[in-house]
Protein backbone atom coordinates (compact mmCIF):
# COMPACT_ATOMS: atom_id res chain seq x y z
CA UNK A 1 0.00 0.00 0.00
CA UNK A 2 0.89 3.36 -0.89
CA UNK A 3 1.78 5.74 2.01
CA UNK A 4 -1.42 7.81 2.16
CA UNK A 5 -2.41 10.81 4.89
CA UNK A 6 -2.08 9.35 8.05
CA UNK A 7 1.21 7.79 7.55
CA UNK A 8 1.77 11.44 6.65
CA UNK A 9 0.69 12.74 9.68
CA UNK A 10 2.50 10.26 12.24
CA UNK A 11 5.71 10.90 10.42
CA UNK A 12 4.76 14.32 10.78
CA UNK A 13 4.56 14.56 14.41
CA UNK A 14 7.16 11.58 14.73
CA UNK A 15 9.85 14.03 13.43
CA UNK A 16 8.39 17.91 15.06
CA UNK A 17 8.18 15.94 18.20
CA UNK A 18 12.02 14.71 18.13
CA UNK A 19 12.78 18.69 17.08
CA UNK A 20 10.77 20.62 19.29
CA UNK A 21 11.52 18.62 22.52
CA UNK A 22 15.45 19.46 21.99
CA UNK A 23 14.69 23.30 20.38
CA UNK A 24 12.29 23.81 23.26
CA UNK A 25 13.47 21.47 26.36
CA UNK A 26 17.15 21.12 25.69
CA UNK A 27 16.20 17.68 25.70
CA UNK A 28 19.65 15.69 24.64
CA UNK A 29 22.96 15.02 26.05
CA UNK A 30 26.18 14.64 24.79
CA UNK A 31 28.51 11.60 25.55
CA UNK A 32 31.76 10.63 24.87
CA UNK A 33 32.10 6.51 25.10
CA UNK A 34 33.36 3.32 24.40
CA UNK A 35 31.80 0.95 21.60
CA UNK A 36 31.53 -2.60 22.61
CA UNK A 37 31.43 -5.14 19.81
CA UNK A 38 27.67 -6.40 19.50
CA UNK A 39 26.42 -10.05 17.36
CA UNK A 40 23.49 -9.36 15.56
CA UNK A 41 22.45 -11.61 12.93
CA UNK A 42 19.64 -9.53 11.56
CA UNK A 43 22.49 -7.79 9.71
CA UNK A 44 23.70 -10.27 7.31
CA UNK A 45 26.11 -10.45 4.88
CA UNK A 46 28.59 -10.40 7.90
CA UNK A 47 28.55 -6.92 8.46
CA UNK A 48 30.12 -5.88 11.68
CA UNK A 49 28.63 -3.92 14.45
CA UNK A 50 29.68 -1.90 17.90
CA UNK A 51 27.19 -0.79 20.17
CA UNK A 52 27.30 2.15 22.49
CA UNK A 53 26.01 2.25 25.76
CA UNK A 54 22.87 4.52 24.41
CA UNK A 55 20.28 4.73 22.08
CA UNK A 56 18.99 6.42 20.07
CA UNK A 57 21.03 8.94 18.92
CA UNK A 58 20.28 12.90 17.72
CA UNK A 59 21.05 14.09 13.80
CA UNK A 60 19.21 16.45 13.57
CA UNK A 61 21.81 19.67 11.90
CA UNK A 62 19.14 22.46 13.26
CA UNK A 63 19.54 21.97 16.56
CA UNK A 64 22.50 23.84 18.10
CA UNK A 65 25.00 22.41 20.60
CA UNK A 66 24.32 18.78 19.11
CA UNK A 67 26.72 16.69 18.15
CA UNK A 68 26.30 14.75 15.26
CA UNK A 69 29.20 12.28 14.34
CA UNK A 70 31.26 12.38 11.22
CA UNK A 71 33.41 9.66 12.51
CA UNK A 72 35.13 7.53 15.40
CA UNK A 73 38.43 7.29 16.97
CA UNK A 74 39.55 3.70 16.34
CA UNK A 75 42.59 2.18 17.91
CA UNK A 76 43.89 5.52 18.68
CA UNK A 77 43.71 7.29 15.00
CA UNK A 78 40.51 9.30 13.87
CA UNK A 79 38.50 7.52 11.30
CA UNK A 80 35.85 8.86 9.05
CA UNK A 81 32.27 7.42 8.12
CA UNK A 82 32.32 5.59 4.98
CA UNK A 83 36.20 3.78 6.02
CA UNK A 84 35.24 -0.29 5.79
CA UNK A 85 31.59 1.15 5.02
CA UNK A 86 31.54 2.76 8.34
CA UNK A 87 27.68 3.77 9.20
CA UNK A 88 25.76 5.32 11.90
CA UNK A 89 22.56 3.27 13.31
CA UNK A 90 21.12 6.16 14.81
CA UNK A 91 18.24 4.34 15.94
CA UNK A 92 19.94 1.84 17.74
CA UNK A 93 22.99 3.75 18.53
CA UNK A 94 25.65 1.53 17.06
CA UNK A 95 28.35 2.02 14.13
CA UNK A 96 27.97 -0.71 11.70
CA UNK A 97 31.39 -1.71 9.19
CA UNK A 98 31.19 -4.14 6.12
CA UNK A 99 32.42 -7.81 6.85
CA UNK A 100 35.92 -8.57 7.73
CA UNK A 101 36.49 -6.28 9.53
CA UNK A 102 38.05 -7.27 13.09
CA UNK A 103 35.62 -7.44 16.36
CA UNK A 104 38.61 -6.71 18.52
CA UNK A 105 38.90 -3.11 17.50
CA UNK A 106 39.76 -0.10 20.13
CA UNK A 107 36.58 2.31 19.83
CA UNK A 108 35.58 5.81 21.16
CA UNK A 109 33.23 8.54 19.91
CA UNK A 110 31.23 11.63 20.74
CA UNK A 111 27.51 11.47 20.00
CA UNK A 112 24.50 13.42 21.15
CA UNK A 113 21.02 11.22 22.72
CA UNK A 114 17.88 12.29 22.98
CA UNK A 115 16.54 12.28 26.45
CA UNK A 116 13.59 10.63 25.71
CA UNK A 117 13.65 7.74 22.85
CA UNK A 118 10.73 8.49 20.25
CA UNK A 119 8.57 5.34 19.02
CA UNK A 120 5.16 4.78 16.70
CA UNK A 121 2.94 2.33 17.94
CA UNK A 122 -0.12 0.36 18.06
CA UNK A 123 -0.50 -0.53 21.26
CA UNK A 124 -3.54 0.66 23.46
CA UNK A 125 -1.90 2.92 26.58
CA UNK A 126 -3.07 -0.07 29.25
CA UNK A 127 -0.68 -2.45 27.18
CA UNK A 128 2.43 -0.40 27.33
CA UNK A 129 1.93 0.52 31.24
CA UNK A 130 0.59 -3.17 32.15
CA UNK A 131 2.64 -5.56 29.62
CA UNK A 132 5.41 -4.52 28.85
CA UNK A 133 8.84 -4.41 30.87
CA UNK A 134 11.02 -2.10 29.29
CA UNK A 135 14.74 -1.82 30.03
CA UNK A 136 15.64 1.51 31.05
CA UNK A 137 18.80 3.14 29.58
CA UNK A 138 19.20 5.34 31.83
CA UNK A 139 20.52 9.89 30.58
CA UNK A 140 22.09 9.87 33.90
CA UNK A 141 24.83 7.12 33.69
CA UNK A 142 27.15 5.33 31.86
CA UNK A 143 27.35 1.82 31.49
CA UNK A 144 30.50 -0.24 30.38
CA UNK A 145 28.66 -2.22 27.78
CA UNK A 146 26.45 -1.51 24.49
CA UNK A 147 22.91 -1.61 24.29
CA UNK A 148 21.36 -4.43 22.01
CA UNK A 149 19.33 -3.04 19.24
CA UNK A 150 15.87 -3.30 18.37
CA UNK A 151 14.07 -3.50 21.40
CA UNK A 152 12.34 -0.04 22.69
CA UNK A 153 14.21 1.27 25.96
CA UNK A 154 13.41 3.82 28.49
CA UNK A 155 12.82 7.12 28.72
CA UNK A 156 10.66 6.76 26.16
CA UNK A 157 7.32 8.24 24.66
CA UNK A 158 5.17 5.78 22.16
CA UNK A 159 2.61 7.94 19.82
CA UNK A 160 0.20 6.27 18.11
CA UNK A 161 -3.25 8.11 15.78
CA UNK A 162 -6.07 7.15 18.24
CA UNK A 163 -8.80 8.82 15.50
CA UNK A 164 -9.53 10.93 12.36
CA UNK A 165 -12.48 12.35 11.19
CA UNK A 166 -13.34 14.69 8.52
CA UNK A 167 -15.94 17.19 8.76
CA UNK A 168 -17.09 19.79 5.72
CA UNK A 169 -15.48 22.67 5.82
CA UNK A 170 -15.81 24.53 2.44
CA UNK A 171 -18.00 24.79 -1.09
CA UNK A 172 -15.62 22.74 -3.58
CA UNK A 173 -15.15 19.71 -1.18
CA UNK A 174 -12.66 21.66 1.68
CA UNK A 175 -13.19 18.92 4.75
CA UNK A 176 -11.19 19.93 8.23
CA UNK A 177 -10.00 16.84 9.02
CA UNK A 178 -9.14 16.36 12.39
CA UNK A 179 -6.93 13.62 14.14
CA UNK A 180 -5.96 13.04 17.92
CA UNK A 181 -2.79 11.55 18.88
CA UNK A 182 -1.88 9.90 21.69
CA UNK A 183 1.47 10.41 23.19
CA UNK A 184 2.61 7.60 26.47
CA UNK A 185 5.67 9.04 28.14
CA UNK A 186 7.89 6.64 30.73
CA UNK A 187 10.28 8.91 32.18
CA UNK A 188 13.16 7.65 35.16
CA UNK A 189 12.21 10.81 37.06
CA UNK A 190 9.49 13.26 37.59
CA UNK A 191 11.51 16.39 37.07
CA UNK A 192 12.03 14.50 33.44
CA UNK A 193 8.13 13.90 33.68
CA UNK A 194 6.92 17.62 34.70
CA UNK A 195 9.84 19.16 31.72
CA UNK A 196 8.38 16.98 29.51
CA UNK A 197 4.57 17.80 30.01
CA UNK A 198 5.53 21.83 30.50
CA UNK A 199 7.25 22.00 27.03
CA UNK A 200 4.28 20.00 25.22
CA UNK A 201 1.86 21.92 26.79
CA UNK A 202 3.10 24.75 25.51
CA UNK A 203 2.71 23.88 21.65
CA UNK A 204 -0.24 24.41 21.66
CA UNK A 205 -1.59 26.73 18.10
CA UNK A 206 2.09 25.44 16.52
CA UNK A 207 2.39 24.60 13.39
CA UNK A 208 3.96 21.96 11.63
CA UNK A 209 4.65 20.75 8.06
CA UNK A 210 3.06 17.72 6.37
CA UNK A 211 6.23 15.60 5.79
CA UNK A 212 5.64 12.92 3.60
CA UNK A 213 6.55 9.50 4.81
CA UNK A 214 8.72 8.82 1.87
CA UNK A 215 11.35 11.48 3.32
CA UNK A 216 11.84 10.35 6.70
CA UNK A 217 15.58 11.13 7.35
CA UNK A 218 16.45 7.08 8.38
CA UNK A 219 16.59 4.08 6.25
CA UNK A 220 18.38 0.82 5.92
CA UNK A 221 20.45 0.14 8.63
CA UNK A 222 19.20 3.42 10.67
CA UNK A 223 21.80 5.49 8.57
CA UNK A 224 20.75 8.84 7.05
CA UNK A 225 19.03 8.67 3.77
CA UNK A 226 22.58 10.35 1.95
CA UNK A 227 20.66 9.82 -1.18
CA UNK A 228 17.99 12.68 -0.06
CA UNK A 229 19.83 14.43 2.43
CA UNK A 230 23.45 14.51 1.02
CA UNK A 231 24.62 17.42 3.74
CA UNK A 232 23.10 15.69 6.36
CA UNK A 233 19.46 15.81 8.01
CA UNK A 234 17.88 19.32 9.01
CA UNK A 235 14.36 19.50 10.16
CA UNK A 236 14.18 23.40 9.51
CA UNK A 237 14.89 23.05 5.82
CA UNK A 238 12.98 20.15 5.88
CA UNK A 239 9.84 21.50 7.44
CA UNK A 240 10.38 24.67 5.14
CA UNK A 241 10.41 22.90 1.78
CA UNK A 242 7.10 21.36 2.47
CA UNK A 243 5.13 24.53 4.80
CA UNK A 244 2.36 25.04 1.81
CA UNK A 245 0.84 22.08 3.84
CA UNK A 246 0.66 22.70 7.28
CA UNK A 247 -1.17 21.05 10.66
CA UNK A 248 -2.16 23.24 13.30
CA UNK A 249 -2.13 21.73 16.94
CA UNK A 250 -5.80 23.11 18.23
CA UNK A 251 -5.25 21.64 21.84
CA UNK A 252 -2.91 19.47 23.92
CA UNK A 253 -3.91 18.24 27.06
CA UNK A 254 -1.32 16.48 30.10
CA UNK A 255 -1.55 14.01 32.48
CA UNK A 256 0.21 12.00 34.96
CA UNK A 257 -1.11 8.31 36.20
CA UNK A 258 -2.45 8.28 39.45
CA UNK A 259 -3.71 4.98 39.95
CA UNK A 260 -1.50 3.24 42.95
CA UNK A 261 -2.32 0.03 40.87
CA UNK A 262 -0.46 0.80 37.80
CA UNK A 263 2.13 2.61 39.54
CA UNK A 264 3.24 -0.13 40.92
CA UNK A 265 3.77 -2.34 37.58
CA UNK A 266 6.53 0.38 36.87
CA UNK A 267 7.66 0.93 40.30
CA UNK A 268 10.89 2.86 38.50
CA UNK A 269 9.68 5.03 35.61
CA UNK A 270 7.17 7.65 36.00
CA UNK A 271 4.05 7.85 33.72
CA UNK A 272 2.53 10.87 31.83
CA UNK A 273 0.11 11.25 29.26
CA UNK A 274 -0.43 13.83 26.28
CA UNK A 275 -3.18 14.14 24.21
CA UNK A 276 -2.75 16.52 20.49
CA UNK A 277 -5.35 17.22 18.78
CA UNK A 278 -4.30 18.05 15.38
CA UNK A 279 -6.20 19.84 12.05
CA UNK A 280 -5.46 20.05 8.56
CA UNK A 281 -7.92 21.68 5.88
CA UNK A 282 -7.86 19.07 2.81
CA UNK A 283 -9.79 17.84 -0.34
CA UNK A 284 -10.10 14.07 0.71
CA UNK A 285 -12.07 13.62 -2.58
CA UNK A 286 -9.70 14.56 -5.35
Amino acid sequence: MKPVFSHDVINSFFLWFDNFAMKKGDAYSTYTTKFYPMTDDRLGGGKVAYSSPYKQWAYDNSITGLTIPSGLTINGVFTPTGTSGMKFDFDNGRVIFNSGVSSNLNISGTYSVKEFNTYITDQPEDNLIIENKFELNSRFTVTESGIAPYNPVTPAVFASIESTHNTPFAFGGEDETNCNIKVVAFCESLYQLDGLLSVFSDSFNEYLSLVPMTKHPLGEFGAIKTGLYSTGYDYNAVSTQYNSNRLFISHVETSKIRDNVLRELNPTLHIGFLDFDIKAFRYPRL
